[in-house]
């Protein structure tokens, strides 16, 4: 949101989802966060110094220190991924969600109305 972490992508998305789950929800505020899948080897920090965290075991996010902003989610588990948030790119219409996930967790007030795939868990765990 404020610049002072600037990123750089240069691979094909793997996957774009809206994540429904709780710790989703809880790390941004928000009634669900859409990532962006890429290889970790894609993408790389082109100036600034994002500060992380471990929300839970074996899972890092990166948030840019200043602002807040959410970047990025890593789960050790799975090295050859990488999601960054969809909304944190410069153009953001250039892409297309493929499907929501952890629809079992979504907020009861939330209507939907897109044709897009829903999976009760993540789409992996089904």
């Amino acid at each position: 949101m404020c610049g002072a972490i600037r990123y750089q992508i240069e691979g094909e998305a793997r996957r774009i989802t809206h994540c429904h789950c709780i710790h989703c929800r809880r790390s941004s505020g928000a009634a669900f966060v859409t990532w962006i899948q890429f290889n970790p080897s894609d993408f790389k920090i082109t100036s600034g110094v994002p500060c992380q965290y471990e929300s839970r075991p074996r899972v890092t996010r990166q948030f840019c220190g200043k602002c807040g902003s959410q970047l990025t989610y890593q789960d050790a588990e799975e090295p050859h991924k990488i999601d960054v948030t969809a909304c944190s790119l410069d153009n953001v219409g250039a892409i297309s969600p493929d499907d929501h996930v952890w629809c079992d967790r979504m907020v009861p007030w939330l209507k939907i109305s897109d044709e897009l795939p829903r999976y009760k868990l993540g789409k992996d765990d089904e």
